[in-house]
């Protein structure tokens, strides 16, 4: 028998594609050849960002993961960030373009897919996967408390909390889906945290579409492990905690399925500060800011008189180049330092960083968790603000910065914030229990790792006996 070939379908968003990469990589390690399929769009994008990329040609290297890719619907002149546009996709054309691929693969002898792992929110691989036979289990980006309340809509429509579009009956309601969850405010069902009504009735059918998910499949593996979501996972019997997915204990650093091309002249930066000094600010790749509250960051961060990295990708400001205030760069010296895009994993494991102000994407939420980094937080949409509770209220890792009345978070609240959060000794302590708890789960004999283990034994077993991956 040769290797087992598993095909990987993550959503065509960068924080989606991060954590798939690195499931790629972990079940290479485990004898399996991997197809990654994704758009043609993303898949330009991380090879391009692998070609400017300024580690050393040896390491750019892909082992073991080859590429399928499809139509990702988008013009050339829309906004690949642009959310909307990406549900119109997932619930539209999704299936018949990854359909077709799908069996195109399976149909040549040396290429038979063993197993489709496809993203939550990917219903159509799924399904396909079904309709060939194929085992296939989902893999959840987000929280297990995300997954919870995917696991729940049914429930939440019947009992009239929610209305077919996902709208609630009143504003803010407080619900419980279980006896052992806090209590949750409805605002923070993901789909609620869109400000406009379109935007939030498509992202309900998507989540309406990974409910059928959910049923599909007999395994969902999740970026997230048993210590911090205990509750949650008692909600889920069929999620598989395996997380935290990083790849920064690697002997060899491989390509993480970066959009832009990672600057680490940041890191020789960080070797010249002071040891738990700089604060690393990091919007993801979707958040958006407008000139005024650019600035307002840019004045904050110097107010707080302590070193920073800042990402400032170049489509970080809507409709316009980012244009910092007369003079700043020039005042700011040495004492901060601005790219476009960062290693972050190799960041936020860094003895300098102190602390990481954040959009609260899960990504980016495990990686400052698993690093004893505590959290200034700045959610922008969806399950963002989930994480932020988690946070800010359940964990106690970290501080929200609050808007003002014209939804812009001034100079003041981040020098404020960021001045408390650094003599808060019981965040500190909170923070470094977290990365204890992550490194045990992770490490050998951790209980994240046995179950990625006994689930790809698992395939392997049900391989041995259908004939798949001959």
């Amino acid at each position: 028998m040769g290797k087992p070939h598993a095909v990987v379908v993550p959503l065509p968003a960068q924080g989606h594609v991060l954590p798939l990469m690195e499931l790629s990589h972990r079940l290479v390690e485990r004898g399996f050849r991997v197809t990654l399929l994704c758009t043609e769009f993303d898949h330009k994008r991380m090879m391009a960002a692998l070609r400017n990329d300024s580690r050393s040609q040896s390491q750019r290297g892909i082992e073991g993961i080859c590429f399928a890719t499809f139509p990702d619907g988008l013009g050339s002149d829309d906004d690949p960030r642009d959310g909307l546009k990406l549900a119109e996709f997932t619930v539209g054309e999704f299936k018949r373009l990854i359909e077709d691929v799908l069996r195109k693969i399976h149909e040549r002898e040396e290429d038979k897919i063993s197993c489709v792992i496809a993203d939550l929110c990917a219903c159509a691989a799924v399904s396909v996967a079904k309709e060939m036979g194929v085992p296939r289990a989902a893999f959840s980006t987000s929280s297990l408390g995300f997954l919870a309340q995917i696991v729940h809509i049914p429930k939440l429509l019947e009992s009239g909390i929610i209305d077919r579009n996902g709208e609630t009956r009143c504003q803010n309601q407080t619900v419980r889906l279980s006896p052992t969850m806090p209590e949750m405010s409805t605002s923070l069902f993901w789909w609620s945290c869109f400000s406009e009504s379109m935007s939030r009735n498509l992202a309900f059918k998507t989540a309406l579409e990974a409910t059928q998910t959910v049923t599909h499949v007999d395994e969902i593996l999740c970026n997230s492990f048993t210590g911090i979501e205990a509750p949650a996972l008692g909600l889920i019997p069929k999620a598989i905690p395996i997380g935290p997915l990083l790849s920064t204990n690697r002997a060899v650093s491989k390509p993480v399925g970066n959009f832009w091309a990672e600057d680490s002249s940041c890191l020789t930066w960080l070797d010249q500060q002071q040891d738990r000094s700089a604060i690393y600010v990091a919007f993801g790749s979707f958040t958006v800011l407008n000139q005024t509250q650019f600035q307002e960051i840019a004045a904050g961060l110097e107010q707080t008189g302590q070193p920073f990295l800042w990402v400032v990708r170049p489509n970080l400001v809507s409709g316009s180049p980012n244009v910092y205030a007369e003079d700043f760069l020039n005042r700011l010296g040495n004492r901060g330092k601005i790219v476009s895009w960062a290693p972050q994993q190799k960041v936020l494991s860094h003895r300098a960083i102190v602390c990481f102000m954040s959009h609260c994407g899960w990504n980016s939420t495990m990686e400052g968790l698993s690093n004893g980094v505590p959290f200034l937080c700045w959610p922008y949409a969806a399950d963002q603000f989930l994480n932020q509770n988690y946070i800010c209220e359940v964990w106690e890792i970290g501080f929200e910065l609050k808007p003002n009345e014209d939804g812009i978070v001034k100079r003041e609240e981040i020098r404020k914030k960021t001045e408390d959060l650094l003599f808060d000794e019981g965040i500190k302590t909170r923070a470094l229990k977290m990365k204890e708890m992550a490194q045990e789960t992770s490490g050998n004999g951790g209980t994240s790792l046995r179950n990625f283990d006994e689930f790809v034994e698992r395939i392997k077993k049900q391989l041995s006996t259908t004939g798949f991956g001959d």
